[in-house]
């Protein structure tokens, strides 16, 4: 039975890492992908607000002039906000109005950033008082552009406290500023699906998300790494052992050769030895001629005279005459 040559095993190998080596690439470029990198990450573990600091409302948004918000993206923007309120514990109020145009008239003459600051504390002391457990989300239109937005956030101290930090506001804005800009023709369904979004990634601390993706494809390769040294090792051992097979077989040919050639050498010489026995040393009955020899059972001739000699089977000799 033939054995398959180690260089076939090694192909087969290389191709099964080549397809692990494509199926990791192609896993690891799907999670940094699907990473979500336009969001700020997740580092903190928070905790959804206690029930009692949070005084629920049954207003949940505010658009002044219609601008953004129609009838139909009610039901999707207030299934985004409850999932917001019910997994954080904050109840989100989403402004729309022209507040931005105010801060540029006011930013001209005194510090923008408060004059930010102040339009949306007296917007949320208006809006919910002494409750701290709320945040105010302010966006406005940009120099008049109806796709260009500025977001803001503006959590009660409470809120701000336990769960809505500057980098929590920052994911929520993320996200509104993000869906919204990526599907302008359903508001309703981006600014639902960016409350449920920001509310999922701010109550979980992506870090070990983070380390967990990258364990993942660094063992990945590591493996790949490893079968490679190993199948490279193991192809190394079986070049060597495949070729000491050829050798002991090369070898066991020639000596297969060498005892064949004895043995016919054995049988020839067996053969030339029991011929010899055959024959018989016979003096010439006619001339006395010694040096004939003939075999048993035929007729020789002297080699002196030319006399014919006959040798029985049984050796025994008789004279025949040349007319004979």
């Amino acid at each position: 039975m033939e054995t398959a040559k180690p260089d076939s095993n090694k192909k087969k190998v290389w191709i099964a890492i080549v397809i692990m080596a494509l199926v990791t690439a192609g896993v690891s470029y799907w999670v940094i992908r699907h990473n979500d990198s336009w969001v700020t990450k997740s580092t903190i573990q928070r905790k959804a607000l206690p029930a009692d600091q949070c005084k629920k409302t049954g207003t949940w948004y505010e658009d002044e002039k219609g601008k953004l918000i129609t009838s139909s993206d009610e039901e999707d923007i207030l299934n985004g906000m409850e999932y917001f309120y019910q997994k954080t514990g904050v109840q989100p109020y989403l402004w729309v109005s022209s507040f931005y145009d105010q801060v540029i008239e006011i930013g001209y003459y005194r510090d923008r950033e408060k004059a930010v600051d102040q339009i949306l504390s007296d917007k949320y002391d208006e809006l919910f008082g002494t409750d701290e457990g709320h945040v105010l989300i302010a966006v406005s239109y940009i120099f008049r552009s109806p796709n260009f937005y500025y977001w803001m956030c503006y959590p009660g101290d409470s809120a701000k406290l336990q769960v809505m930090d500057d980098e929590a506001m920052q994911i929520l804005i993320d996200c509104l500023s993000y869906m919204l800009e990526r599907d302008y023709e359903h508001v309703g369904r981006s600014i639902g699906k960016a409350f449920i979004k920001a509310a999922d990634i701010m109550m979980t601390d992506q870090t070990y998300q983070s380390y967990a993706v990258a364990i993942v494809i660094a063992v990945a390769f590591v493996f790949i790494m490893v079968i490679c040294i190993v199948s490279i090792r193991k192809s190394g051992k079986e070049n060597v052992a495949y070729s000491k097979t050829l050798k002991a077989r090369e070898e066991a040919r020639k000596e297969e050769a060498i005892a064949d050639q004895k043995q016919t050498e054995f049988d020839r010489k067996k053969y030339e030895d029991e011929l010899e026995t055959q024959y018989m040393a016979i003096p010439c009955p006619n001339c006395g001629g010694s040096g004939n020899k003939i075999r048993k059972g035929t007729v020789g001739i002297c080699k002196y005279c030319g006399t014919a000699i006959k040798v029985g089977r049984d050796g025994k000799i008789e004279f025949l005459s040349n007319d004979d």
